[in-house]
């Protein structure tokens, strides 16, 4: 009974409609607010735990290995007492590393009982490792002390392979990279964990969508044959009426108010035919026609009035309904702009990511007053296509000779700054121990390859670095080059003099496989070198939307190379903007230029 009397309006129409809609949006920003909470947990943690943790891991380890070739040096090498090196072995073993030992331990807190353990072995080793140091030096605390040879031979005993030193110290340097690589395991697994939960965010809001998109074409093909159908039956009716044509054919509505109104123009209707058939009768003499009038008096003009005020309640009831509409579109438009709030935030905590990736990267390049030292005369153009680069600079001085770099990763943007991160990181790992140039890359591409490839041996990263690599000799004006797809120009005077490189990338081929050959290039006073990335050459522009190409880079060097190395900077970047015009820039852009 309770069934029979329900009546499914047309506001109960639209308002389950709209509910429907406001029920699904509440869904996404629920399941939304949830992802996001997870993924700043684990941001935070990877920000605030692992990553300070393999910094300060990192410069640990570099700083016992920076003190077990000092020592090497203390032993073996007749210096005086005030020696820098010695001077500055003192200050690792009992400032520097005692103090990072110290910091370590906030650190180890938040790592697992397997990772404390190994750091507990690394503590008492270190400790030992330094007791070690200080016997050997107060058994040659002066410069006349080396030519005691009991003090020689005792101090030798304490570097014999798998004893003392070298077995303290290779288990020290076991367990700190066991730490290290747990830790790193440990940061990408927390970021496959995040991107995992966007995954899903992304696959339950597609799916979402879709739902809604069905039940909005279900919902409008419901309302439209529940109310358009019987409006357009009853507008003929009444358009009938009005040229006084009765229809006697009910209309089909349903149990709203649409249908009150098909129950109120039949009826209107049926008294125009009675009150017809009345007249006719009573025209006729009939008067014995049953008749019930619609008012006392007048029964036409109250049957007109009838039918005014039953237009008039229909009038209303729309109103009612185009009010009620007006309110659930005003709401849903709230709705609506209060989404378009909540993705504006997550733009901008998108961007302040990606603007910590960048001042991460700027961290690994050397400032001009670092290159200004080693190179007075030099430049350094570096435009990067997105707020991080793929491209990137390198320096460094190493035994009395000068190392530098330009060094084009795979990809731009935040992908392209993490290889670039990668190979920053295996250059400073690879020139620890080498300085000539093919060495440093073939150390290199084995390091990269180790964690481009994996365990089985089978790529399953295409990425790869390309890269110009000089090794300068201030004292012999002695240059050395080698490089991997990237060549070095040398100018002297009116001359351009190219040293090629080998045709494949670091990180591209297996370690062994191939070589990379060594320049060795004798410099003149005023000569300049020029390293470079392929986004200068690649950069489409001029008048034909063409590449600038590396064929018209030379002839630029060639044209610009008798200024100064700044004006030669501000020189290639405003022919680089006349050239591009209104072009998007399409790769990271990289030169580098010395003059001797």
């Amino acid at each position: 009974m309770k069934m029979r009397n329900f009546r499914f309006t047309i506001s109960k129409k639209i308002g389950f409609g709209f509910g429907l809609f406001i029920l699904t949006v509440t869904a996404v920003f629920l399941i939304t607010n949830s992802t996001l909470t997870k993924s700043r947990e684990i941001n935070k943690r990877i920000n605030e735990e692992i990553a300070p943790s393999l910094e300060s891991l990192q410069e640990l380890d570099n700083k016992i290995v920076r003190a077990q070739g000092l020592i090497h040096y203390w032993a073996f090498v007749q210096r005086r007492e005030d020696d820098r090196d010695k001077l500055e072995l003192i200050q690792l073993t009992e400032k520097i590393i005692p103090t990072q030992m110290f910091k370590m331990r906030e650190y180890s807190q938040h790592w697992s009982a397997d990772e404390k353990k190994r750091y507990a072995l690394v503590e008492k080793n270190v400790t030992q490792l330094l007791d070690y140091y200080k016997q050997v030096q107060s058994l040659l605390p002066s410069f006349d002390s080396y030519f005691d040879p009991i003090a020689g031979v005792m101090v030798s005993d304490y570097f014999l392979e798998g004893t003392n030193i070298p077995l303290t110290f290779n288990t020290i340097r076991e367990n700190l990279e066991f730490i290290i690589r747990s830790q790193q395991e440990l940061m990408t697994a927390e970021i496959e964990k995040m991107n995992g939960a966007f995954s899903t965010l992304r696959s339950l809001l597609v799916n979402i969508a879709l739902f809604i998109i069905v039940a909005g074409i279900g919902i409008a093909f419901f309302t439209t044959r529940s109310i358009v159908k019987p409006v357009i039956s009853l507008r003929k009716k009444l358009t009938n009426l009005s040229l006084g044509i009765y229809s006697v054919h009910p209309t089909k509505a349903g149990n709203d108010e649409i249908g009150d109104m098909a129950v109120a123009v039949d009826r209107l209707i049926y008294n125009f035919e009675k009150t017809k058939e009345f007249s006719i009768n009573v025209g006729s003499g009939n008067f014995n026609i049953p008749f019930e009038p619609l008012s006392e008096h007048d029964e036409m003009g109250q049957a007109l009035i009838r039918m005014k005020e039953d237009l008039a309640q229909y009038r209303n009831q729309m109103e009612d309904l185009v009010r009620e509409q007006t309110v659930e579109i005003t709401r849903q438009k709230e709705a609506v702009e209060e989404q378009k709030e909540r993705m504006t935030l997550l733009y901008q905590d998108l961007q302040s990511s990606i603007d910590y990736a960048q001042r991460l990267q700027e961290t690994i390049l050397p400032n001009d007053m670092f290159i200004s030292k080693m190179f007075p005369d030099s430049f350094v153009l570096f435009m990067p296509k997105a707020t991080v680069s793929g491209d990137f600079y390198w320096f460094k001085e190493l035994g009395g000779k000068k190392i530098f770099a330009a060094a084009d990763c795979t990809g731009h943007g935040v992908p392209g700054a993490f290889m670039s991160l990668v190979g920053h990181n295996v250059l400073n790992q690879v020139t620890k121990v080498f300085s000539q140039p093919s060495q440093i890359l073939n150390n290199a591409n084995r390091l990269a390859a180790e964690v481009l490839r994996s365990d089985t041996g089978e790529s399953y990263m295409r990425d790869g670095m390309d890269i110009a690599l000089c090794t300068f000799d201030p004292k012999t004006l002695m240059l050395e080059f080698s490089g991997a797809q990237n060549p070095a120009y040398i100018i002297r005077g009116g001359e351009l003099i190219e040293i090629e490189s080998d045709p494949f990338s670091i990180g591209a081929y297996v370690n062994g496989e191939r070589e990379y050959t060594n320049h060795s290039f004798q410099l003149e006073k005023g000569d300049c070198i020029y390293l470079f990335s392929d986004g200068f050459a690649d950069q489409f522009g001029g008048p034909r939307g063409k590449k600038f190409m590396r064929r018209q880079f030379r002839d630029t060097l060639m044209k610009i190379h008798g200024l100064g190395m700044q004006e030669q900077k501000w020189q290639l970047k405003e022919i680089l903007s006349d050239w591009m015009g209104e072009t998007e820039q399409v790769d990271d852009i990289l030169v580098l230029g010395v003059r001797i």
